[in-house]
């Protein structure tokens, strides 16, 4: 049966991650599970769950490597990259950064109060991106429809995630890429072609508020900084 179109989760927290668990392996069974076709792991700073998942992946699932990086002004994604990419840096250096590798940049989750770059440092980089999520399992509904809009309104393209700590969400979240066919570049030409949404529901509710409440807990912990 020939696939349609690539189901990916874009944005998994993995043990790598200091505020998640699970494995590179329960996530892909997770995933697996769901009829998800392949995912990127976006650890905080490191590809290191990414660059495991590459390692032990079967050959019927998708992983791209890459990484969650915290900039000065809030955290960015970098799609196929394998080299870690320093942190604190402003935004503008670290999409730089980004395309140096062959990578991707994708903004997620603007909105958020720690760690979203939010809607004017957004407007600021426009022409240096092309993709931003327009669906985050952990956002509220109504923040995933502004984010669609404003995907629609500056024709990006849109990609979706779970942004699960914990590997049974995996698969929530997802964009959606208008191919059937798994090779990687393919998939990146796609998503820089801005032909790829964000789809999915959001995570249960209770979760949602205990991921609030711990990440609350780890910012005064680590001394008022932010991952």
């Amino acid at each position: 049966m020939v696939k349609e179109m690539l189901k990916l989760d874009l944005h998994i927290h993995s043990q790598y991650s200091e505020d998640a668990r699970g494995t590179p392996k329960e996530i892909i069974k997770s995933l697996k599970k769901k009829g998800i076709n392949g995912m990127c792991i976006t650890d905080h700073n490191t590809v290191k769950g990414s660059l495991e998942a590459l390692k032990i992946c079967p050959k019927d699932f998708i992983v791209i490597p890459g990484a969650e990086i915290s900039t000065l002004e809030g955290h960015i994604l970098g799609l196929n990259i394998r080299e870690n990419i320093s942190p604190k840096k402003s935004i503008e250096i670290t999409i730089e950064n980004i395309l140096d590798q062959g990578g991707v940049p994708i903004i997620p989750h603007v909105y958020r109060n720690m760690s979203g770059i939010k809607k004017r440092k957004l407007n600021s980089i426009k022409n240096k991106i092309n993709t931003i999520e327009v669906f985050n399992g952990c956002s509220q509904p109504k923040t995933n429809l502004k984010m669609a809009k404003i995907a629609k309104k500056n024709n990006f393209g849109g990609s979706g995630g779970s942004d699960t700590h914990e590997p049974q969400y995996a698969g929530l979240g997802y964009t959606i890429v208008d191919t059937n066919d798994e090779n990687i570049d393919s998939i990146i030409s796609q998503i820089n072609n801005k032909k790829t949404w964000g789809k999915g529901i959001s995570l249960p509710m209770e979760y949602r508020r205990n991921r609030l409440i711990k990440s609350v807990i780890q910012f005064f912990q680590r001394g008022f900084k932010r991952i």
